[in-house]
C-alpha cells in the first residue's frame, strides 16, 4: 500500500511530575518505580483538555501544509473532554480542515495502530490526498491516585501522524500487518463510562459487566494478567506482522512498541533476539500514556534523526480490550 508518514508531531504538557512527587501522595519510592517499570518521570496536564494537546500535536505535523489536503482526521483516545462532538470534530476545527471525514476510534493503547492501518486503507480507497491520525490522551482523568501499584504508570500527552499517498516508485509503505483481540480478558482493564439514569427507571440495576470493577470511573487493572498478555502479545504481533511482509526480523531497522513498561519491552527484545537499538524504548520520562506513546516516541526518532526515509519500521501496540496490533512499513 504506496503511503507515506509525511510529517509528525507531538505535545508533552509542562508539568513534570517526578517519582519522588508520587511518593508524596501515596506509599512508593523512585526505586520501586523504577525497577518495575522504567519510569522516572511523566507529563500531567495542567488544565490543556485532550482536544487542545492533540491540536497542539496536529499543528505541528501540519506545519507548511495546507489543511485543506486532509481527507481524513481520526482521533484515538479513551479521555475524550465530550460525548458529543468527536474529538476529531473539535480538532478540524482548530487545524482548518473543512471538508474532512473525523471521527473517533477507542481500542485503548492499540488505537494509533490500528487507526495507522485504517487511515491507509481510506487513503488506497478514496480520491483525498492526505490523512491526519491524532492520539491524544489525559490519563489523569482516569487515574486513581490511591492505587499505589497503578497511578505512577500513566502520563498524559498527545502525537500526530499526517499520512500521505504517494507513487508506485516511492518504497514507502505498508508491507505486513497483524490484529487481533482477546475480549475474554477485557475485565482485566476497566474504567466506567456513564450510567443509565433518566426519570422512568424502575427496574432495580442492571447487573455490571465487571463486578469486580470498583473503582468507578478510574483504571482498575490486574497488573499481573495484562502483563503475561503483553510479554507474550508483543513479540508474537510483531513476527507475524514481519511474516507478512515477507522480511526476517534482522531485516528490521526499528520496532517502535507500545510504551507501557520497560520489563515488558525488554523482555521482548530479548524473545525476538534484536538488539536494545532496535527495539525502541523510550519510557523513562512519559510513562505510559496509551495510544499516544508510539506517535510521541515516533516524532522523537524523527526529530532525533534516528528514523530515516528507507528505514524498515513495526510499530506494535497491546493494552486493554485485550487489543493488540502491529504494522510492518517502509519510511
Amino acid at each position: 500500500m504506496k503511503i507515506q508518514i509525511e510529517k509528525t508531531g507531538s505535545y508533552l504538557p509542562s508539568l513534570v511530575i517526578a517519582n519522588d512527587d508520587m511518593a508524596t501522595i501515596v506509599e512508593t519510592n523512585d526505586d520501586w518505580i523504577r525497577t518495575r517499570s522504567g519510569i522516572e518521570s511523566r507529563h500531567y496536564t495542567s488544565g490543556e483538555p485532550t482536544w487542545f494537546m492533540g491540536a497542539e500535536a496536529a499543528k505541528e505535523a501540519l506545519e507548511s501544509t495546507d489543511p485543506e489536503t486532509i481527507g481524513l482526521i481520526v482521533v484515538t483516545t479513551v479521555t475524550p473532554d465530550y460525548a458529543t462532538p468527536a474529538t476529531a470534530s473539535i480538532i478540524q476545527a482548530e487545524i482548518g480542515a473543512t471538508h474532512a471525514l473525523a471521527f473517533d476510534l477507542n481500542a485503548g493503547c492499540t488505537g494509533f495502530v490500528y487507526a495507522f492501518d485504517l487511515a491507509a486503507a481510506y487513503l488506497a480507497a478514496m480520491p483525498f490526498e492526505r490523512a491526519l491520525i491524532v492520539s491524544t490522551e489525559t490519563l489523569t482523568k482516569l487515574t486513581n491516585f490511591n492505587d499505589r501499584k497503578t497511578c505512577v504508570l500513566f502520563g498524559d500527552g498527545a502525537g500526530a501522524v499526517l499520512l500521505k499517498k504517494t507513487d508506485a516508485n516511492d518504497p514507502s509503505g505498508i508491507c505486513g500487518r497483524f490484529m487481533g483481540g482477546t475480549g475474554e480478558g477485557a475485565e482485566h482493564l476497566v474504567g466506567e463510562a456513564y450510567e443509565v439514569n433518566h426519570p422512568f427507571l424502575q427496574a432495580p440495576p442492571w447487573p455490571k459487566r465487571f463486578p469486580d470493577h470498583e473503582a468507578g470511573r478510574t483504571f482498575s487493572m490486574r497488573g499481573r494478567e495484562i502483563y503475561k498478555f503483553a510479554v507474550q502479545i508483543l513479540p508474537e504481533t510483531v513476527m507475524r506482522a514481519v511474516a507478512e511482509a515477507g522480511w526476517a526480523i534482522d531485516d528490521v531497522d526499528l520496532i517502535v512498541p507500545h510504551q507501557a513498561n520497560a520489563r515488558i519491552i525488554q523482555g521482548a527484545a530479548k524473545r525476538l533476539g534484536v538488539a536494545e537499538d532496535v527495539m525502541v524504548e523510550q519510557i523513562a520520562d512519559i510513562a505510559n500514556t496509551s495510544s499516544a506513546t508510539i506517535p510521541i516516541v515516533l516524532h522523537r526518532l524523527v526529530r532525533e534523526g534516528r528514523l530515516q526515509r528507507g528505514m524498515r519500521v513495526v510499530l506494535c501496540g497491546f493494552g486493554g480490550g485485550l487489543c493488540y496490533g502491529a504494522v510492518a512499513f517502509v519510511y
